[in-house]
């Protein structure tokens, strides 16, 4: 599968996208020209990519569609560009890569919410969080464990929790290195989200070789349109859309 040209179509065919995953840094370096990113706030503050100065209702309003490839578990950024689509009167499209899958080694518990951890995780468990500090304030009443909340940018905040820490690390990260990290500090769960993808899977596969349990918060289910699982189907569905259609 070639990259989007766009050249035969009567219009512009220019893509903004809704970024904050991987997929959509490597869909707007593939559409180049043709293509505007945009990421929420807290993406720009993680230096996720560049962003536009410009709102996504006003990139909207200029362009020949708009597809939503914010990280999967990231509610309100699909929501939103659903709203702008729908506003806007776009073609839309998202971007969502397939769940991680749980094989008879694993040891998952799963939540509905990051909140449900506090009712379903024993007290005095030492757990290595990766739900990002926006979490945070869902796990107040999980006083009763000990929270290890991983941290991919450096910072000097206090930890706003009863019972916890943050541990700052650089991602990506190995199996071998997560086998280390829960070794180390003597984690006995994971909670973490369905995210999917090779990125965050190492630590999946080290609580597999360690035996612990993981309590998986299931992905947000609000999307609108139609839905692919990855960038090569993205630039089909564009160039159809786009080109073809042009």
């Amino acid at each position: 599968m070639r990259d989007f040209d766009g050249s035969n179509s009567a219009r512009h065919g220019q893509v903004v996208i809704l970024g904050g995953s991987a997929e959509a840094r490597d869909l707007a370096m593939r559409l180049g020209c043709r293509s505007r990113l945009w990421l929420p706030a807290r993406d720009r503050v993680t230096g996720q990519g560049a962003s536009d100065h410009a709102t996504l209702s006003e990139l909207a309003q200029t362009a020949d569609a708009l597809v939503l490839a914010p990280h999967p578990c990231d509610a309100a950024s699909l929501q939103l560009g659903a709203r702008v689509a729908a506003q806007a009167g776009v073609h839309s499209l998202t971007v969502v890569r397939p769940t991680w899958r749980r094989t008879s080694r694993d040891k998952w518990i799963p939540l509905r919410s990051a909140r449900e951890a506090a009712n379903r995780i024993p007290s005095g468990s030492r757990v290595l969080v990766t739900l990002g500090r926006q979490a945070l304030p869902d796990l107040r009443a999980l006083r009763h464990a000990y929270l290890f909340v991983r941290q991919l940018t450096d910072h000097r905040d206090a930890f706003p929790l009863l019972n916890g820490r943050y541990l700052h690390g650089t991602a990506p990260f190995s199996v071998a290195q997560e086998i280390a990290l829960m070794r180390r500090f003597r984690i006995d769960a994971v909670l973490t989200r369905n995210a999917g993808g090779p990125g965050g899977w190492p630590k999946i596969a080290a609580a597999r070789a360690l035996g612990l349990p993981v309590y998986m918060v299931a992905r947000p289910r609000s999307m609108a349109g139609p839905v692919v699982p990855s960038v090569d189907d993205a630039l089909n569905w564009l160039e159809t859309r786009l080109w073809l259609d042009g």
